[in-house]
């Protein structure tokens, strides 16, 4: 119980993470805890195995996708105004009183445990704010990436299916590539 509690409240953390910050770093390592906090999830129900290739799915698209953005000479980021953070943080908290508001109804209609639904809709609820309210490529790719890890922790917890497991990775990787590659298209074009 006691280890749940503190996942739901990483989770929290975690969103806030994510959507914040303006450093591209900030948001891959959001990113990347979404994925550990579903590992920790997932294990509980799946084999380590199955488990494990989610994570390292994630870790290997994480990795894709960081490679456009090091190799690229920093460019000044658009600051974003003190206004527009707390926005953010408080349609987030607006998220996560949704999120638990529902939940609890939720979880009479999908039987999976309460832990798994909670985190799985606040993190899936933050990368729709997220890819809602991006107009970078990064930042649009991140929010999906973290809506599908929200996802992803729901569905896994119906859910325990090997070909599930590869066709999520396939489609997590591939937007990862097409992120990048749109990514590093943008980065010329702004050289240019």
């Amino acid at each position: 119980m006691l280890v749940n509690t503190l996942l739901i409240f990483l989770a929290l953390a975690v969103t806030v993470l994510i959507l914040v910050p303006d450093n591209w770093r900030w948001n891959v390592f959001g990113l990347v805890m979404c994925y550990l906090i579903g590992f920790v999830l997932i294990v509980q129900i799946w084999p380590l195995s199955l488990a494990a290739v989610k994570l390292l799915t994630g870790f290997i698209g994480m990795v894709v996708l960081s490679t456009v953005k090091i190799n690229t000479p920093e460019l000044p980021a658009e600051n974003r105004s003190r206004s527009y953070r707390i926005f953010l943080v408080l349609v987030l908290s607006v998220g996560w009183i949704i999120v638990t508001a529902t939940t609890a109804k939720l979880n009479e209609w999908l039987p999976i445990a309460y832990t798994n639904l909670y985190i799985g809709l606040v993190i899936l609820f933050a990368g729709i704010i997220k890819f809602a309210v991006s107009r970078q490529v990064f930042d649009v790719v991140v929010g999906l990436l973290v809506f599908l890890c929200g996802f992803d922790v729901v569905y896994s917890s119906l859910e325990g299916s090997a070909l599930v497991t590869a066709i999520y990775s396939l489609i997590v990787l591939a937007i990862c590539v097409i992120g990048s590659y749109l990514e590093g298209f943008s980065i010329q074009e702004e050289e240019a």
